[in-house]
């Protein structure tokens, strides 16, 4: 009886076990090398970004009309923004329709100044992006759409925003998801690989999904570990049953 139970339990331990380094971040291995470069791109203007644009000007009646205009556009956490179209332009007070596709902030902003010096004068402009989102899916604590005002967050905070990874997430098999210029790509990502830092993909871009994959041992224990337990349980009472006669 004692050894029956105590092989049940030892075979429901073997069965349940998960390899240690498909759970660990960047795994300790031959390589000694400890600091990565990772030459950070600054982040373009894309279609269906959101941006923050807001006028400064010495006049106030200037700065009353861009105030009242733009409390009609999209509001997020208190900031008014603007949402580039799927063509990449978006349409600005006196100027219309303005294309900031493939721009960075700074360019937009010297090109949103230029065409409004032709109305206005004595201004200046600030903008910046508001309301990017990310996707994280699959074994994590938290799966949803999140949201973050950086120009990029790394995978690592993408996955802190869900809060971590699951006890089953296999952080040997993370897929990133991205679409740019109508094509979407699928990236396979390996987190305890410690050369992650210098991947093109370390950085995450707005409208990026992250799916965490399951280890093996969730699909092993959903498959097997319900019917053993049950045939090891059946078998120990039978024998404690016998016993007694």
């Amino acid at each position: 009886m004692l050894r029956i139970s105590v092989f049940s339990f030892i075979f429901i331990l073997a069965v349940s076990c998960i390899p240690t380094e498909k759970l660990k971040y960047t795994i300790e291995d031959s390589d000694p090398k400890d600091k990565f470069n990772n030459d950070r791109l600054e982040k373009t203007i894309q279609p269906y970004d959101y941006l923050y644009i807001k006028i400064y000007s010495l006049d106030e009646r200037t700065s009353a009309i861009f105030e009242q205009d733009t409390r009609f556009g999209y509001a997020d956490e208190q900031l008014i923004s603007y949402e580039v179209s799927d063509k990449g332009y978006i349409n600005f007070p006196f100027i219309g329709n303005i294309t900031l596709k493939d721009l960075t902030l700074e360019e937009a902003r010297n090109k949103l100044e230029q065409e409004l010096n032709k109305y206005l004068t004595n201004i200046s402009i600030r903008i910046r992006f508001v309301g990017n989102k990310i996707t994280v899916l699959g074994e994590v604590r938290n799966p949803g759409n999140f949201t973050f005002f950086d120009e990029k967050i790394t995978v690592f905070q993408a996955l802190a925003l869900a809060s971590d990874v699951s006890d089953f997430g296999d952080k040997t098999k993370v897929t990133l998801v991205r679409e740019k210029n109508n094509v979407i790509t699928y990236q396979y990502l390996d987190l305890t690989n410690k050369k992650i830092a210098e991947s093109e993909n370390y950085y995450l871009l707005p409208n990026d999904i992250l799916i965490v994959d399951p280890v093996r041992t969730k699909y092993r224990q959903m498959r097997d570990y319900t019917p053993v337990y049950l045939m090891l349980t059946t078998i120990t009472t039978l024998i404690a049953v016998i016993s007694l006669f």
